[in-house]
């Protein structure tokens, strides 16, 4: 949400009526009625109504629900309630009071909310003056019945403040905001009580980072920054048929993103694809089907172009062969066909989704069993490393996490029992949240917190994978490596779906981020694939605007790995505030999830030390105190930062409009939705520049990702 830079009339109204409410020391709530009980008839007494915004809806003290007492205050808006921050005057109340108590102070703002039928219940704690507006806000968007404690810390500049002012609002333009127990506490007043257990918090406040650089972990595989990419439609805008070459711009936009593994030929595509349907002149190749399910395309972008492609863009390419409808001998006559004058391919995978039994066309015309798949995958894999034996290859393994639904939960056992000693990588697709099952009673808070909580789980989930091949594979446990070859944020796949178009948005780079935090951390990770490069659709990192092929806000947050972040992992953590997420489609319930995520590196010379840093807060600041150990820093530090007008900001990229497809009207983040608003001031990469020892604080953005670049002594 942007800071507003003016007061509205709400703002002024609460100032002006501050002298009836000087702040008594030692009081431990700080706000009078703060309960609206007290009033004459729909009046709540010492809360102050905007004057200029009577026509936007209603604020009253209501007897009809409450979380505590009889009465709490109900604000419901109408169609002239327009705008998302406090300069559009939002229907509400407030109260005020005079800075002087409050300079150089912590205050705490706490309340019970409730909405429905497309409101937002906010309170918010504003401190204005000459030195400009500082605040904080509490939201819950629509839940019908559903009451829920927030809070939120607000540090008082020590001068330039005139006075603060806490406001009860409504946004929207329907339903109703329901607002009870509101609590303004001081640093050292009595504190606010702690929320019931099973109550979600969501607050700002300080953090501490910790960087001990003495302390290296690995070498991170270069290849953890792969994507994937499809031979279907022309390589889905890859390939410029009209032109008969490769798209400039893509070319251009993947180099700078900087990729080092893209898999070929595709996902579910690729347990149906012929690899010589796509050699020879591309004008007498052939159209076919993609897959049983349906759609046809001519094999103009095949392995050598494919080949090229990743060579122009600086990377490799990692082949998934046919293990569903092809054989090993296909599938050797291919690596024969690529590496017979040369190695260009090291990494070779062996199907791809064939453990998925859901009775669609492509399911019946590929799923095995592991029984199955582990005999076919010895085959294979004799055959491929007989015509190239320095190649890796790796084997499936079904190793979902959280909710995710499993054909046959002991896949992985079966197959690493069976075929360990051919294989030199398990690939995995547990890296993709947060596949919302059921749009019930979910706001996109909800949606956004469940995906930036679902990292945790995915690590947890990769763990377990490494101890099942330690226990199923003991001899082999040392070598074989983990990849997860198709990961990213995910939300539908039907355009009906309310959320189907937020991968491209700032809370997906979050995700994107983090994720990537899990990979690099894990001891056995060597691949990771996000899916995917550049797709029409809805799930690329390079997209379409108005024309133009332009970067997603998942691309930067990729960029500030591969272009912003060492090869040599070392030890840190961060330790601050937390928040809780609800069960969300794949992703289960989280409890005092980290809000900073930390992950930090080193360069080859030992020069130069990164740390990244991700804000999970979608609406607060937070401060932290970073502190560096076991090597010197000194000087200028470069600071990259990227973020965006909201969380749910995004470059504008537009969905393919096909014919008989009308694609849903997606939902907005609340306080401050930007989603609809996309374009290409919305996501901003930007570059500073501060002065860094070896302890030094900084302030994290909302919704951000900090990578710094810290000169070692």
């Amino acid at each position: 949400m942007r800071t507003p830079d003016r007061p509205g009339a709400l703002l002024r109204t609460a100032a002006a009526a501050a002298l009836l409410c000087l702040p008594a020391s030692g009081q431990t709530n700080l706000l009078k009625n703060a309960g609206f009980e007290e009033g004459q008839g729909k009046r709540a007494a010492h809360w102050e109504p905007a004057k200029t915004a009577g026509k936007k809806g209603v604020a009253e003290r209501s007897d009809e629900r409450a979380h505590s007492g009889r009465y709490s205050l109900r604000i419901s808006p109408n169609k002239n309630n327009r705008g998302s921050d406090i300069t559009s005057d939002p229907i509400g109340a407030g109260q005020g009071f005079p800075a002087k108590e409050f300079l150089g102070r912590r205050v705490t703002v706490s309340a019970w909310l409730s909405a429905s039928d497309g409101a937002t219940a906010t309170v918010a704690v504003y401190a204005i003056g000459r030195s400009g507006p500082r605040f904080v806000e509490l939201n819950r968007a629509s839940s019908p019945g559903e009451w829920e404690r927030l809070s939120a810390e607000l540090e008082i500049p020590a001068s330039g403040i005139d006075f603060l002012v806490v406001l009860c609002l409504a946004k929207g333009t329907s339903g109703h905001a329901v607002i009870d127990d509101v609590s303004l506490t001081m640093e050292g007043s009595a504190a606010a009580a702690p929320p019931p257990a099973g109550e979600t918090v969501t607050q700002g406040g300080r953090a501490v980072i910790r960087v001990d650089a003495s302390r290296v972990v690995r070498e991170i595989p270069r290849q953890l920054y792969g994507a994937n990419i499809e031979w279907i439609w022309d390589a889905n805008g890859i390939w410029d048929a009209g032109a008969d070459r490769l798209q400039p711009e893509i070319v251009s936009l993947t180099r700078e993103l900087g990729p080092s593994l893209l898999r070929f030929p595709g996902g579910i595509f690729s347990d149906f694809y012929q690899w010589r349907d796509g050699i020879g002149p591309r004008g007498r190749r052939k159209q076919t089907a993609h897959s049983p399910s349906g759609g046809e395309s001519v094999h103009r972008f095949g392995t050598d172009e494919a080949l090229e492609f990743a060579r122009q863009a600086g990377g490799e390419l990692l082949i998934t062969v046919n293990v569903a409808t092809g054989t090993p001998q296909e599938a050797a006559a291919w690596v024969r066909y690529v590496n017979g004058q040369g190695r260009r391919v090291t990494y070779w995978e062996v199907g791809n989704e064939v453990y998925v039994k859901d009775n669609s066309p492509h399911s019946k015309a590929s799923t095995m069993t592991p029984e199955e798949y582990a005999a076919k995958f010895i085959e294979f894999s004799r055959a491929m490393k007989a015509a190239d034996p320095g190649i890796k290859v790796g084997a499936l393994g079904e190793e979902n996490y959280g909710n995710a639904y499993r054909s046959y939960p002991g896949w992985t056992e079966m197959v690493l029992q069976r075929a360990a000693p051919e294989m030199d990588f398990i690939a995995v697709h547990n890296g993709y949240a947060p596949a919302i099952v059921s749009e019930r009673g979910l706001s996109t808070g909800d949606v956004y917190r469940a995906m930036l909580a679902a990292p945790a789980q995915i690590a947890q989930s990769l763990e377990a994978l490494s101890r099942k091949i330690a226990q199923a594979a003991p001899e082999h446990s040392g070598r074989i490596r983990i990849a997860v070859t198709e990961w990213g944020p995910y939300f539908q796949v039907t355009p009906a779906g309310k959320w189907v178009d937020h991968h491209k948005t700032l809370a997906a780079a979050l995700y994107t981020a983090s994720a990537l935090k899990v990979f690099i951390e894990q001891p056995r990770m060597e691949i990771a694939n996000a899916f995917k490069l550049v797709d029409p659709l809805y799930m690329g990192w390079i997209g379409k605007r108005a024309g133009q092929y332009v970067p997603t806000a998942g691309y930067y947050a990729m960029q500030l790995f591969t272009r912003h972040f060492g090869n040599r992992l070392v030890r840190s953590q961060a330790s601050g505030p937390a928040f809780d997420s609800p069960a969300v489609g794949w992703v289960r319930e989280a409890r005092n999830v980290p809000v900073l995520d930390v992950v930090s590196s080193l360069d080859n010379t030992g020069r130069t030390l990164y740390v990244t840093v991700i804000n999970k807060d979608l609406t607060n600041d937070v401060t932290a105190a970073v502190e560096v150990a076991g090597i010197g820093i000194g000087g200028r530090a470069a600071v990259h930062t990227l973020n965006g007008t909201s969380a749910d900001a995004n470059t504008g990229t537009e969905p393919f409009q096909a014919p008989g497809v009308k694609w849903a009207r997606q939902a907005e983040f609340e306080p401050g939705g930007r989603f609809s608003e996309g374009g290409g001031g919305e996501i901003q990469l930007q570059r500073t520049g501060i002065s860094a020892d070896s302890r030094f604080e900084y302030r994290f953005p909302a919704h951000s990702i900090t990578a710094f670049e810290l000169s070692t002594k």
